[in-house]
């Protein structure tokens, strides 16, 4: 689950447990945050340790928050949006190589990111992916909640994501990947 977008919880102050904790807690209890399976309240359970890795492949260590579901018996990971679950390299830079790739350049020639090529070009074929995935998932929920539907023809999936992005409440700052996690978190769906 990813915590809603807050500039609380930024890469600055990752590192500090004690403000994560009390940036999360804050946002559980006026219920910006709430169980990704039921939408029931969470209680904060403890933090983890946690690192990514920058553009140039520094690490960087700090504390992810993990809440508990009483009604659901689940200790989801209540990850900052500018960290991307279940990889070590910041959002941002897997977002920039998939935009890089989707635009058409090459990756190998991708200046500023300090991933192998390898592992690059697997960014970009799980993406690719879940980003037709999610943009399915938000074009499901803007029908449904607000009865709305949107051209998408002869737009690029990672348009198509951007666009869809723009009908739902969420901040402008942070990445696209961030962002539609957010949303697709707040309506239960969790990024596929």
């Amino acid at each position: 689950m990813i915590v809603w977008h807050c500039e609380e919880i930024s890469k600055a102050n990752f590192f500090d447990k004690t403000e994560v904790k009390r940036t999360v807690r804050l946002k559980v209890r006026c219920g910006e945050i709430v169980c990704a399976l039921c939408s029931g309240s969470l209680t904060v359970h403890g933090c983890y340790s946690r690192h990514y890795l920058d553009e140039v492949g520094e690490r960087h260590n700090g504390w992810i928050a993990q809440g508990h579901c009483d009604a659901c018996k689940v200790y989801p990971a209540l990850t900052p949006s500018f960290i991307e679950p279940h990889k070590h390299y910041a959002a941002d830079v897997i977002e920039r190589v998939v935009k890089e790739a989707e635009a058409g350049n090459n990756i190998e020639d991708l200046g500023g990111c300090s991933a192998d090529i390898s592992t690059m070009r697997r960014w970009v074929r799980e993406w690719v992916v879940r980003v037709e995935r999610a943009v399915i998932c938000l074009a499901s929920i803007l029908a449904a909640v607000r009865k709305a539907q949107i051209d998408l023809h002869e737009l690029t999936p990672w348009q198509r994501l951007v666009r869809l992005l723009g009908e739902f409440p969420a901040p402008e700052r942070g990445g696209v990947l961030g962002r539609a996690n957010i949303i697709l978190t707040t309506h239960n769906c969790g990024f596929p």
